[in-house]
């Protein structure tokens, strides 16, 4: 019974700050690359509701980042709000050993890692898919609202823009020169033109109504005038999302599917290190979240062996988690090399942190209630 109300009590203590810890760290992280994408973001072509979808789909993301240092620090500071109470010095006067809160965050640390997978394997793909495709929509947008009236405008490539007037997005009385192709200029002129997205590509559409086109061929003296009712002209603009769009990443859109269906091509090409590099990145995506495990082993013999308050938990938990990032990242590397099986590799850092975590708990429970004093 009272084993029971222990292990409760120490997991509202670890909750607590372990929440907190995943709400602030997330909107610092959030906050700092939407400001990054200010230009993109805050562009003309933008609404507050734009903003804030862009936002929700770097979530899964940064929670990628942020549970094992929020659950490190959570489960430091928790069980170590019982070390500054003197509460395991209480536990070790009654009999009761420090090892015995050790399944507390062991358990929250199954769940939570439990959390992070199907966030990092499942939901992060889809979600930076859609932040991509949300901010390459706004660009194009903004390309599109950029565009004023008496103004020239040469962001489209190739392309030199003029319009009389723009209302809404559409425009009358409209020039527009080419001169993507030197070879072969032409300059169009419209009553009436707008943009608008061709699909979900990296394509932007010019549509023209009642004009007509002229066309000189470099070289020669023929000279060609075409009249027309409505045309329509595809632009190509990844380079400019390229450049503007710098949210997520593409490897971390790759599903499980996608990424093994990689490294089976690099494979059946003879190409070694292709396949090795892709199988390394797979279990590395599966390291990320079970590193909430090895951390829930950590945290008890920390606090109740640490002395010095809750900036001893800080400490230790920015220590542990740049140590373990740069283990982490060691392994990965020999794995790549072949050094290491792909899979070992970036589970090196786990491997390391489990059996530290297992080693100071077995240290704790032969010390038995003697542990604090």
């Amino acid at each position: 019974m009272l084993v029971g109300k222990l292990h409760r009590y120490l997991a509202r203590e670890i909750l607590l700050p372990f929440a907190a810890g995943v709400v602030f760290l997330t909107q610092i992280l959030i906050a700092t690359s939407i400001l990054a994408q200010a230009g993109v973001l805050f562009g003309s072509g933008v609404s507050f509701l734009d903003v804030a979808r862009v936002a929700l789909d770097l979530v899964p993301h940064y929670l990628g980042y942020v549970l094992p240092v929020s659950f490190l620090l959570g489960a430091v500071v928790g069980a170590g709000r019982l070390a500054d109470d003197r509460e395991i010095v209480a536990m070790g006067a009654a009999g009761l050993s420090p090892a015995r809160l050790v399944p507390v965050p062991v358990l929250l640390g199954v769940a939570a890692a439990g959390a992070a997978l199907v966030l990092a394997l499942v939901v992060e793909p889809r979600a930076l898919h859609d932040a991509r495709l949300r901010v390459n929509d706004i660009i194009r947008r903004n390309i599109t609202n950029d565009v004023k009236g008496g103004v020239f405008y040469e962001d489209l490539p190739g392309l030199t823009l003029y319009a009389e007037s723009v209302h809404e997005g559409r425009w009358s009385h409209v020039l527009i020169s080419s001169h993507d192709d030197p070879q072969a200029p032409f300059l169009a002129l419209a009553q009436a033109g707008r943009l608008e997205p061709a699909g979900e590509g990296s394509d932007l559409r010019l549509v023209l109504r009642e004009g007509e086109v002229h066309r000189e061929e470099a070289g020669s003296d023929e000279y060609l005038l075409a009249q027309y009712r409505r045309a329509t002209v595809t632009l190509g603009v990844a380079e400019t999302l390229q450049e503007q769009n710098r949210v997520g990443g593409a490897l971390f859109e790759l599903t499980v599917p996608q990424i093994a269906g990689r490294a089976r091509a690099a494979a059946a090409a003879g190409d070694v290190e292709g396949r090795r590099r892709w199988e390394t990145f797979l279990h590395r995506r599966i390291a990320a979240p079970l590193s909430l495990l090895a951390f829930g082993l950590l945290a008890v013999p920390v606090a109740a062996t640490r002395r010095g308050g809750r900036a001893f938990g800080y400490a230790a938990t920015l220590l542990s988690v740049v140590a373990y990032y740069a283990l982490m990242r060691f392994g990965e590397g020999l794995s790549q090399k072949g050094s290491l099986p792909p899979w070992l590799g970036p589970q090196l850092a786990n491997l390391a942190f489990a059996l530290l975590g297992a080693v100071l708990t077995a240290l704790l429970g032969r010390r038995g209630a003697e542990a604090v004093r």
